[in-house]
């Protein structure tokens, strides 16, 4: 019995050893990045959480299942493809290897690198936020009652060039529901949402493709008499009067952007209101091609449809429709039998929310689709927009400023002043000619438009733009000299007597075109629906047209100097004429404040004060003193008007540790004390300073955040904003009369509150929660966190160094 038992672990060890040899040769590979030791996670302490759940045809043995994987922020996971020598893949298997499992595809494809820290130079497969993995199945027999399966997921994390393994973690898939075979949706009818206006089918043209081969999904919608649909635009982010489609799962296959089987109604409301829409019964066809190397297998497609049918008159809700479909893939047989796919219902605003609604798309077909005389039609429309753009409140103000140059310019030489004017016409149609541009860069590189004033959608670029106005206002107005070419407006007849030059004129082109692009004139908005999905010259072409027209009246006066004959001479009524254009630009500057949402008007609002501050300070030193005070004011007002600015949008933006808060009302606060919940009240109101402070230094901070999340508390707000009855009275049995106040329920006890009054520290918050304690019946362990590794050493695979 020795003898073998010798032999045996000889055995052993050779295999161990020969099994070392490749983990060795990758730590002497990985050695030279700079490898050190590790150890692998803790239970727990994985920094990416899983969910699975299945889907099983009625009555059959096939169905899909879909495994998501949620990384940490900061970190990503790989993709189940995952070429050899990088990164590991990610695996998932079932440990009933009675259940067969298709290929997993994901709903979104992984972003491809060769720059991938601890992998430099190779192909990384990568996937950051939250990934769906999904894969046919086939159970061995039918089930009476479906069961949780087992999978076993061996996967990797990294962040930063550090990596996690995570070996054979354990995940359970629960069953999730039942769905309509493919023969029995044959001649069952449209899916109809319970009193909705509306019906649709989904189909695949083929049953079977082959390698190579391209299906159609075709999405058709039929609204009642007299209803339609609102158009689908895969460019357009907005949710607003649209119909939205997502693939959330498409077999790996390339997808084409959906078809419509007929042209967009533009109508006019009237009030600025447009809409396009599709007359009637419409279909949407998506092109989806089968990769020249896909396995042979049954894949799952699925997708949801947001939608709403409308008449002149009124609107159904706006729904939503989840669908799916299986295409099974051969290697050269193909069957074009359609294949009708089962369909549920689901909230509109599930699709509505998806952060990237058009990502699924592979390959768009951008073709010209207007005749000859309709793109003239919005040529003439453009440029028609573009110079009733002169009058609309953000440019009027700055073509006053343009006013007093043509004044200027008149009083001298009359072929300068048209060369002048020529150069800041050209201003104009450049800055737009490179909106155009840039909206055409961006859908090549996005795949969605960027249409007219989307820049100031950028949070950034309006402060930076509400500034600048209410700075050239203040200028109008002698509290400083703005010293930009073409801007100077101090108050000396001399200077405004004085020639701005050509870079001067071009410049002040281009701001009041950015001034202008908040602000849309009539025809511009159906132009620019219309242009954005055509092909990229008549894209600029459109651009173009919209210059051309708001730089027309100063293309006329360059041509003809003689028109600036009507303009009186030079003289004192110019100063009050140039401080009378500071009221308007002020008022542009009340509209530009008002497209801040929120707490940020305030914000802006401050910023604004920070910026007169430095405008005034800029302008206590006299234009004829030495360079060094003027560099001295500018540095100091500059430092000022920049960190009152970050700092006013600091304190008023949401905090990143804010609390899930409940309305309070005494209801809530019973039921939930007595089903064992701590609960927070925070006695508050707009108007109360203190509260604000309070929340922002001593409730809305991490410590706090993490205590009330790991212990189960309810936060609730009692707004006193408008006085209401019921928290007055609620105050008075907390014997307060002023805000702010806090009260801190303990689990199962509503007569003994912990209350705090007037101002707080986070300190004074922790120790009062501890005091209350725990939501009953939780337990609050903190994680061990995990000992990361360098990228290289986790995919060789290597054990533990303790």
């Amino acid at each position: 019995m020795r003898a073998p038992r010798i032999r045996t672990l000889l055995l052993s060890l050779a295999l161990f050893v020969l099994a070392g040899i490749p983990s060795a040769l990758a730590q002497s590979s990985s050695s030279k990045k700079g490898l050190k030791g590790f150890t692998l996670p803790s239970a727990n302490s994985i920094p990416c959480t899983f969910q699975a759940s299945y889907e099983l045809e009625e009555g059959g043995t096939r169905g899909v299942l879909r495994v998501t994987a949620t990384p940490d922020p900061g970190y990503h996971i790989f993709s189940v493809t995952q070429p050899d020598g990088g990164p590991g893949r990610t695996i998932i298997t079932s440990k009933d290897r009675s259940i067969k499992l298709g290929t997993f595809e994901p709903d979104l494809p992984p972003h491809i690198s060769l720059d991938e820290a601890g992998f430099e130079g190779l192909q990384v497969e990568s996937h950051e936020g939250a990934v769906t993995w999904a894969a046919s199945m086939e159970l061995p027999t039918v089930p009476d009652k479906p069961a949780p399966i087992e999978l076993s997921i061996k996967a990797q994390v990294c962040i930063e060039g550090k990596c996690i393994p995570i070996l054979g973690e354990k995940v359970m898939a629960e069953f999730d529901s039942y769905y309509a075979s493919a023969k029995s949706l044959q001649g069952k009818g449209p899916f109809r949402e319970s009193e909705s206006l509306s019906a649709w089918t989904v189909s695949l043209s083929h049953e079977k493709a082959k390698r190579g081969d391209t299906v159609e999904l075709i999405l058709k919608g039929t609204p009642d008499p007299s209803f339609h649909f609102y158009k689908y635009d895969s460019m357009d982010p907005s949710v607003e009067s649209r119909t939205l489609i997502v693939l959330k799962q498409k077999a790996g296959m390339k997808a084409g952007a959906p078809v419509a089987s007929k042209p967009v109604v533009h109508q006019d409301m009237g009030a600025g209101l447009e809409v396009d829409y599709y007359d009637g019964e419409v279909e949407w066809r998506i092109p989806l091609k089968v990769p020249a190397d896909a396995i042979p297998n049954r894949y799952p497609i699925s997708g949801q449809v947001g939608y709403q049918a409308c008449n002149e008159g009124s609107c159904d809700q706006p729904r939503g429709l989840e669908f799916r479909v299986e295409l099974e893939i051969t290697e050269n047989e193909s069957v074009p039998t359609p294949v009708f796919a089962s369909i549920k219902s689901i909230p509109y605003k599930t699709i509505a929310e998806l952060p990237k609604r058009s990502q699924w798309i592979d390959e768009r077909r951008v073709a010209l689709t207007l005749s000859l005389n309709e793109i003239l039609t919005k040529f003439c429309l453009a440029m028609l927009g573009g110079l009733i753009l002169n009058v609309m409140p953000c440019v009027l103000p700055v073509i006053g400023l343009k006013i007093l140059g043509f004044v200027s310019e008149a009083a001298g030489d009359r072929r300068t002043a048209s060369r002048l004017t020529f150069v800041y016409a050209m201003g104009i149609i450049s800055l737009i000619f490179g909106l155009g541009l840039l909206s055409v860069v961006v859908r090549q590189v996005t795949g969605q438009a960027y249409g007219w004033g989307e820049q100031f959608g950028s949070v950034a670029f309006r402060i930076v733009s509400t500034s600048f106005m209410f700075a050239l206002a203040l200028s109008f107005l002698g509290v400083w000299d703005i010293p930009i070419p073409g801007f100077a407006t101090g108050g000396k007849s001399a200077e405004l007597a004085g020639r701005e030059g050509y870079l001067g004129a071009f410049f002040k082109g281009l701001i009041t075109t950015i001034l202008a692009t908040p602000c849309s004139a009539p025809f511009l908005g159906g132009v620019f629906v219309v242009a954005l999905n055509q092909p990229s010259w008549l894209v600029l072409l459109i651009f173009t047209g919209v210059g051309l027209g708001m730089a027309l009246p100063y293309l006329l006066i360059s041509f003809q100097p003689s028109l600036l004959g009507f303009i009186p001479k030079p003289g004192p009524w110019m100063e009050t004429f140039k401080e009378f254009l500071a009221f308007p630009m002020l008022l542009a500057v009340v509209m530009f404040v008002n497209g801040f949402t929120g707490d940020q008007k305030i914000a802006m609002l401050a910023s604004l004060i920070f910026v007169w501050f430095a405008c005034w300070l800029i302008g206590r030193v006299p234009a004829w003193a030495s360079i060094g005070p003027k560099l001295r004011n500018w540095g100091i007002g500059v430092a000022v008007a920049v960190a009152g600015s970050i700092g006013s949008f600091y304190m008023m933006s949401p905090s990143p540790y804010s609390l899930a808060w409940k309305a309070y009302n005494e209801e809530t606060l019973d039921q939930m004390v007595a089903e064992g919940k701590t609960v927070l009240i925070d006695f508050t109101a707009e108007w109360c300073q203190n509260c604000k402070l309070n929340l922002n230094q001593a409730i809305h901070t991490k410590k706090v955040k993490d205590w009330v999340e790991k212990n189960g508390v309810v936060a609730m707000e009692a707004d006193m904003t408008e006085y209401p009855p019921h928290i007055k009275d609620k105050l008075n049995e907390l014997e307060s009369i002023s805000i702010p106040v806090l009260a801190i329920y303990k689990p199962g006890d509503t007569e003994t509150p912990i209350v705090l009054r007037d101002l707080v520290s986070e300190k004074d918050v922790l120790e009062a929660l501890k005091e209350a304690g725990p939501s009953r019946a939780l337990e609050s362990v903190p994680p061990s966190l995990p000992t990361a590794m360098p990228a290289s050493t986790a995919a060789s695979g290597l054990e533990p160094v303790n």
